[in-house]
């Protein structure tokens, strides 16, 4: 069940909240895990409305009255920066309208980041990687549905698994950034 982070403050104490994410382990990405727990920064960011966390829980857990934290993700607007020599074609593409602001070419498009995804290693087999996914795109696709956007993103390590994971969910390279390394991938939202 998913339940963001704003909502699950609101229903219990913030003791019961770091309690509850304190059980979050990722052994892939200790990032990732850093975010949620270690640094409380996941409750710091929703306070000052830099993003919007999302957890998910356990059905059968919450029947029971135990909260048992499967997933979470991260979803923040950013904006997604053009390097200089990228096609004007694709700059269209990915702006829908436009590859220029008067004679200079668009250096930036407003995005959605998924700033965040990642399984709690304690029951990674009790979710997929793909459903993950479907869960963060359909937040962004209400937003979008408000507020419009074209493009989501993501930036994740250059790893062959995790490079074939967001291809086969319709996310498409788009560069290596120079200062981090990190992988960004577009994804167009269409309706």
């Amino acid at each position: 069940m998913l339940i963001p982070l704003e909502t699950f403050l609101e229903m219990t104490s913030e003791e019961t909240v770091k309690e509850v994410i304190s059980t979050f382990y990722c052994s892939k990405d200790h990032d990732i895990e850093s975010f949620l727990k270690n640094e409380n920064k996941a409750i710091l960011y929703e306070r000052k409305f830099k993003s919007r966390t999302y957890l998910i829980f356990d059905e059968d857990g919450l029947e029971n009255g135990s909260f048992v934290l499967l997933a979470y993700f991260t979803i923040a607007i950013q904006t997604l920066k053009i390097p200089n020599g990228t096609a004007v074609s694709q700059i269209r593409k990915l702006d829908g309208l436009y590859a220029k602001k008067g004679s200079e070419a668009l250096t930036e498009i407003p995005s959605y980041l998924i700033g965040q995804l990642s399984k709690n290693d304690k029951h990674a087999d009790k979710i997929a990687g793909d459903e993950l996914l479907q869960y963060a795109l359909s937040v962004i696709n209400k937003a979008q549905g408000i507020v419009g956007g074209r493009v989501a993103f993501i930036e994740c390590q250059d790893r062959p698994q995790l490079i074939s994971f967001y291809t086969r969910n319709g996310f498409k390279y788009f560069r290596k950034d120079p200062d981090d390394g990190l992988v960004q991938m577009v994804r167009l939202l269409d309706k």
